[in-house]
């Protein structure tokens, strides 16, 4: 009995004693690295990627959507006499809308307090405008707009002894692509009151007290409808991750649990061609409009390591050294069938 009970606590001793062997090398001087930028994980690598999309979508949770980052600017003011009784509806309204958007869990939201524009009114956005302000907020998608109308509607009736007053919202916003500056979508949408429906300044934009007047519950439902499309417009459009750093045989990215990345997760790697990049002859100017540089997937890789913002995949042997950079980028849809 009494040489059971001494192995016993001879083998708890040996349990603890990894826990003070640590610090003590760290006092003798034995360097420890503290957070490596390029650490392989046990249990999964590369040789793991299935090869059929249908494997893919039965390893992965229903529940495990990526959250794409999306940026709002500041929408513009067609009249800023018909919104002087509303709580900065410039800078407000786009906030708002991102809110519902996060709180959809499937984008990573960021608002700019300027307007995509190079003056006060809102005009079509040059598409290098658009990649910049994108690659500023590190963003994939860019939303801009303008609240075009917010003012009364008064019909007479009765030979004028009798007035119907409808105040209406009118507002439009576009989608761009922040990575090529495309156009991907635009909206226009609509609601009225039966009523003047003056909100008042007193009451923030978005609070309780706001909502719970006519025109605010007017905005309410034009925020659902807008939040609705954006997600709608899209929903086919997978998460992309920008390569920061490639080192023997694994990459960092820009993106990591944040953006709903977990270990294990695939992805296929898209490098820019060798190529010159595709132009177009403007028809008022005789310098060329540059369209971008074609992209080319070139293999796999899967997740080894994920923090907060950045993520580390390994990639598939089948992916020379010299065929990725830093600024290619990798797509969290699915990864490419045979």
């Amino acid at each position: 009995m009494k040489t059971n009970y001494f192995l016993r606590c001879l083998a708890s001793f040996g349990c603890i004693l990894p826990l003070f062997a640590a610090p003590c090398m760290a006092q003798s001087g034995t360097a420890i690295p503290a957070t490596p930028s390029l650490v392989k994980n046990v249990g999964v690598s590369a040789a793991d990627i299935p090869e059929s999309k249908t494997e893919i979508e039965k390893n992965r949770a229903p529940e495990h959507i990526f959250r794409k980052k999306i940026l709002a600017t500041a929408f513009a003011v067609n009249r800023l006499a018909q919104v002087a009784d509303i709580d900065n509806i410039a800078q407000n309204f786009p906030r708002e809308l991102l809110l519902r958007l996060e709180n959809s869990r499937k984008f990573l939201t960021r608002n700019s307090p300027d307007l995509l524009s190079y003056t006060r009114q809102q005009e079509t956005p040059s598409v290098k405008l658009i990649k910049q302000v994108a690659a500023e907020y590190d963003s994939q998608f860019v939303i801009a707009g303008e609240i075009r109308n917010a003012g009364l509607d008064i019909e007479k009736k009765y030979f004028g002894l009798w007035e119907n007053r409808k105040r209406h919202i009118d507002i439009e916003f576009a989608i761009y692509d922040g990575l090529s500056g495309a156009l991907l979508a635009r909206h226009n949408v609509r609601r009225q009151t039966e009523e003047q429906a003056s909100v008042g300044r007193d009451k923030p934009f978005g609070s309780a007290v706001f909502f719970a007047t006519s025109y605010g519950k007017v905005l309410d439902s034009l925020l659902e409808e807008s939040a609705q499309l954006i997600e709608q417009d899209l929903a086919p459009f997978p998460l992309l991750a920008k390569i920061l750093k490639v080192s023997n045989g694994q990459v960092v990215l820009d993106a990591g649990a944040t953006s709903a990345i977990a270990t294990g997760d695939l992805a296929s790697v898209e490098a820019a061609s060798n190529e010159l990049p595709t132009q177009g002859l403007r028809s008022h100017q005789s310098l060329p409009a540059m369209y971008g540089v074609a992209q080319t997937n070139v293999g796999k890789l899967a997740i080894i390591q994920v923090q907060y913002l950045f993520s580390v995949g390994e990639l598939s042997a089948q992916i020379k050294p010299d065929q990725i950079r830093a600024g290619d980028y990798v797509r969290f849809d699915t990864v490419m069938e045979k």
